[in-house]
């Protein structure tokens, strides 16, 4: 189950289309299970479904992940993108990060995956480049600086995916309550600087809570 609603789809569409999931195998049936009881933001089980579709489409060498949580896209991402692939995710909290581990040894794929615990963006600072596909699920008012650091480090066509730039359907609102005023504004301008920039053809989709899409160019 998702959750939350989606920001843009009526209910009964959300539903529909969620209904349309394959279902996930017990480990990531698991991780959904513990990241709903603990109250933990994975992604949604479309995004991780358009994740898995855009590392299978574009056979990445290596993915960054900005945000591992406990491993839930990590492990999506590494399974699609094939045992060539090398993945980096990124999380600032010491006991996500041995929890993520965990997961990542059961998934069979510790070889491949590297959880590194750091602030995203000095690690981004740090990475030379050639990243083939980045997924940004992180501190949300530091969305644009992520942008920033991550276009000059895309590989030719790389793509970039962020969540939740809708923001619970706030960035398309006039009316938005105060405790929430600046993260929309933050995300309003990523969502623009990020479909307007000229290095990129990007777009958002109405998946979830709003999945910001863009390649290189």
């Amino acid at each position: 189950m998702k959750r939350s609603s989606d920001a843009i789809l009526h209910g009964e569409q959300a539903r529909y289309l969620e209904g349309l999931e394959p279902p996930r195998d017990a480990l990531l049936e698991e991780m959904e299970g513990e990241a709903r009881a603990r109250g933990l933001p994975i992604s949604d089980p479309e995004v991780a479904s358009f994740l898995a579709v855009t590392a299978r489409a574009r056979a990445p060498r290596f993915v960054v992940e900005i945000g591992t949580n406990i491993g839930y896209g990590a492990i999506v991402l590494a399974r699609a993108a094939g045992p060539e692939a090398r993945v980096l995710t990124v999380e600032r909290s010491p006991a996500l990060c041995a929890t993520a581990r965990a997961y990542v040894e059961r998934a069979g794929l510790a070889a491949q995956i590297e959880v590194r615990e750091g602030e995203a963006l000095e690690v981004l600072e740090a990475i030379a480049g050639g990243v083939d596909l980045a997924y940004v699920d992180c501190v949300k008012e530091e969305y644009p600086r992520y942008l920033q650091l991550l276009v000059p480090r895309l590989a030719d066509r790389g793509v970039i995916v962020a969540d939740n730039v809708l923001w619970r359907g706030h960035v398309a609102r006039a009316d938005v309550p105060a405790s929430e005023q600046a993260r929309t504004e933050i995300l309003r301008r990523f969502n623009a600087s990020l479909v307007r920039h000229p290095a990129l053809r990007g777009l958002i989709l109405p998946l979830g809570d709003g999945v910001a899409y863009a390649v290189k160019v």
